[in-house]
């Protein structure tokens, strides 16, 4: 009965163990839209800032307050994406399907027709 007893804690605690243990949790298989919509917008400033050369520390601030965030915050996130790859590389595309898809709904420079 003992051994009955103790075979069957253990099956249960290595059941508990490997639950434990997937591949995913759910805090970042979830798509964070939050996040993404943060990220696109802090690397679009970055493009600005690159572009213009002004100091966009305002319009970050407001970035930050508009999602409710701040750089900790951020940085606490991107830490728990990086414990697993499959989310992070998720994560990843969707930020670069985001920015892809500004990038082609913004108007090109029109060129004046040859005469």
């Amino acid at each position: 009965m003992v051994d009955r007893r103790k075979l069957w804690i253990g099956v249960v605690a290595a059941g508990l163990l490997l639950a434990g243990c997937a591949d995913e949790p759910y805090e970042t298989t979830s798509a964070d839209s939050t996040l993404a919509e943060v990220l696109v917008e802090l690397h679009l400033l970055a493009a600005r800032k690159a572009v213009v050369g002004d100091e966009a520390s305002a319009l970050r601030d407001s970035v930050w307050a508009r999602y409710g965030m701040d750089s900790a915050m951020v940085a606490r996130r991107l830490e728990a994406y990086a414990r697993n790859p499959k989310a992070l590389q998720r994560l990843h595309q969707i930020v670069q399907d985001r920015l892809l898809a500004e990038q082609y709904a913004s108007p090109l420079p029109q060129l004046a027709p040859r005469r």
